[in-house]
């Protein structure tokens, strides 16, 4: 094990790991596990009754893209929908996602979503009764350099144009939003008030509780093993439970897609790849932080940082990111892989020079989970090439939960309408080739592009 310069390092590994290792049922377990237990009694869903022999629209995916599916096509009238889950509701990335909701994006079909997202969620409860962690708390994106500002700047008359509220702001603002971050090295920083933080699996269980309402059947437990496809079309699917005859197919298997792609009579090619993704938590601080305190993003320093029950969770993207299950085995559900404290010291360290009051706080712990990236860290959306009616919503590049709610709305008007009411063209599944569907090819490019996300989006790159 290499050496670490990080101050405070060594005693977070001597005297908190032990701790991590034994702490079996800790608080972040039961914070993330707690919405898919309490969903069981609310929601009716099955894993012992027998699937319908038919269908409209068989959706594949329980987790938080699946769900808004779901629920935007029972909204537009279609109810004869089934959503097939192979493990249980919101327990795979769903489960274990950071929950930020930025409309902070490079292309504005992305931004359009996320703002669809936030308003979504924020309603929500009101709909349904089901508290959805929504907390409106805006979030400050920071600028070291100069040539970070000015990129900002862009971000800020496009968002501007849009109608989202932001401006830049100074650091001493930067200081007076937030009290722990370090404003030594800064030159401004973009403010947007309107973003917001949810519970991702208090999400699925409110949109599934909607989706219910309206006629949708939910399954937990089937599994999809094969896609029938006859002169070109859907025709059903065959899973461990039985086969069920269809009209649309929608693949929302996030870090499984690209598998069930190819279990079609004539394959999908859904280009992408998963990565391990890795996060902290900390135990309460001793000043805890305002539910509503910012989330941080501090892209030159590749990280960002939300309240968590009064502590924090910050996350990052590494510049060595780390692809997994190249062959194509993963787990069913998981619920968190395994740490790796000296691959997440980068992101540490960058996390105590920004807020080095938090260099005595004591970790709860470090969360390892697999999230699905594409070639172009664009998500995919669309119908395939290769057969009609099959639609996929996959690849969400950790940003599940800003998209989810706009990605389902789109591509329900696109099932239902014919083409969705907004223009998708930079996030349709078309846009890939035979090129990107191979499997070595898709490991080295996330590597690539893992690398590049926080870095200044210029002109010609957006």
């Amino acid at each position: 094990m290499r050496s670490c310069s990080v101050p405070g390092w060594n005693r977070l590994r001597a005297e908190v790991l032990p701790q991590l290792l034994s702490d079996v049922v800790c608080p972040l377990k039961r914070h993330l596990s707690s919405s898919c237990r309490r969903g069981r009694s609310t929601v009716p869903v099955s894993n012992v009754s027998p699937l319908p022999s038919q269908a409209q629209v068989v959706i594949c995916g329980g987790g938080i893209v699946g769900s808004s599916v779901a629920y935007h096509l029972s909204k537009l009238g279609w109810n004869d929908v089934v959503l097939l889950e192979q493990g249980r509701l919101a327990a795979g990335t769903t489960r274990l996602c950071g929950g930020i909701v930025s409309t902070v994006k490079h292309i504005s079909v992305e931004t359009k979503m996320a703002d669809y997202s936030n308003k979504l969620y924020q309603r929500l409860a009101q709909e349904t009764g089901v508290q959805t962690g929504y907390i409106q708390t805006g979030s400050i994106s920071l600028a070291h350099t100069q040539d970070r500002l000015i990129s900002l700047r862009r971000l800020v008359s496009r968002l501007q144009v849009m109608g989202i509220s932001c401006d830049i702001i100074s650091p001493k603002q930067v200081a007076q939003l937030h009290p722990l971050v370090n404003i030594h090295d800064l030159v401004g920083a973009m403010h947007v008030p309107g973003d917001a933080v949810i519970s991702p699996p208090d999400v699925v269980q409110a949109l599934v509780t909607a989706a219910v309402h309206n006629g949708v059947q939910i399954f937990e437990g089937a599994s999809v093993n094969h896609v029938m496809v006859e002169k070109g079309h859907v025709t059903g699917i065959e899973t461990d439970r039985g086969h069920i005859e269809c009209e649309y197919f929608v693949n929302c298997a996030g870090q499984w897609a690209y598998e069930l792609g190819l279990m079609s009579e004539e394959p999908v090619t859904v280009p992408l790849h998963p990565c391990e993704h890795f996060y902290l938590v900390t135990r309460p601080l001793k000043q805890g932080l305002r539910p509503d305190t910012p989330v941080i993003m501090d892209l030159d320093g590749r990280i960002y940082v939300r309240n968590w029950q009064g502590g924090v969770l910050s996350g990052g993207f590494e510049k060595n990111p780390k692809p997994i299950f190249t062959e194509g085995r993963n787990q069913l559900e998981f619920q968190s892989m395994l740490e790796d404290w000296d691959h997440y010291e980068p992101l540490l360290s960058a996390l105590l020079r920004r807020m080095p009051s938090l260099e005595s706080t004591e970790i709860l712990q470090l969360v390892n989970c697999p999230e699905s990236f594409t070639a172009d860290m664009r998500c995919i959306m669309g119908e395939s090439a290769a057969v009609q009616n099959y639609f996929v919503l996959a690849g969400m590049n950790s940003s599940g939960s800003s998209f989810a709610g706009g990605a389902g709305k789109y591509l329900a008007e696109w099932m239902v309408h014919g083409y969705p009411s907004v223009n998708v063209w930079p996030l349709d599944i078309k846009r890939f080739g035979r090129l990107q569907s191979s499997r070595t090819f898709l490991r080295h490019r996330v590597m690539e592009v893992m690398r590049r996300f926080p870095e200044n989006r210029y002109v010609k790159e957006q």
